[in-house]
């Protein structure tokens, strides 16, 4: 998966739908991923600029870009 790719799935997000990706995919899209300050940061303003939100599910190593309802 690209940035791109990224973009144009939140991009056909519906409210309450979310894109989930795994710890492995995050950490290319924002190395060095997770638990890096600076990736968080990059993550959530990305997310924002496509009207999303994050979840971080550490338990299922995912972070969630999700559009609020």
């Amino acid at each position: 998966m690209t940035i791109d790719d990224l973009t144009t799935a939140l991009k056909f997000l519906k409210p309450g739908q979310m894109a989930a990706l795994p710890y492995s995919v995050y950490e290319i899209l924002f190395p060095p991923g997770e638990p890096d300050e600076r990736a968080r940061e990059r993550a959530y303003n990305f997310a924002k600029q496509h009207g999303c939100i994050i979840e971080n599910k550490i338990a299922e190593q995912q972070v969630w870009f999700k559009k609020p309802t």
